[in-house]
């Protein structure tokens, strides 16, 4: 959770310059990949009987608060340009739609459906997988 917090402080201040933008938008990127692949490991363990539903429910619910604080973060930072904008755009998909896995699985675990919680994984992976390639793309 440190390093969630830390990579989100990150992310903060403001942007006068694409190339920034484009910065703090691989560190939203990044922090929030770390968020969707902590749930993930927490789903694996759980579909295989290794979490008890309280642990799991909590670690979820920290995990997507980290994701979403992350997103907010972001979301709060004026674009400087057009290209900005388009950056804005995509990560705000990509932040988007791991929002709505993590909240599947935190609902999924609330309910006690333990054990069913693995088989949203591949969703999570996919999630992370596209977070890490975004912000791969913006720091090379």
């Amino acid at each position: 959770m440190l390093v969630a917090v830390g990579t989100v402080a990150g992310c903060a201040g403001s942007s006068r310059t694409d190339e920034d933008y484009r910065r703090k938008a691989a560190n939203t990127a990044e922090t929030a990949a770390s968020a969707v692949s902590t749930a993930r490991l927490a789903v694996e363990a759980a579909g295989r009987g290794r979490l008890t539903g309280p642990y799991v429910s909590v670690l979820l619910g920290e995990a997507e608060g980290d994701l979403l604080a992350a997103q907010g973060t972001f979301e709060s930072r004026q674009p400087p340009g057009e290209a900005a904008d388009a950056v804005r755009e995509r990560l705000g998909v990509l932040l988007d739609d791991a929002a709505d896995v993590l909240a599947e699985v935190r609902i999924g675990a609330r309910r006690g459906e333990v054990r069913e919680l693995g088989e949203h994984a591949g969703d999570l992976r996919e999630a992370a997988d596209r977070l890490e390639g975004f912000e791969e793309e913006l720091s090379s």
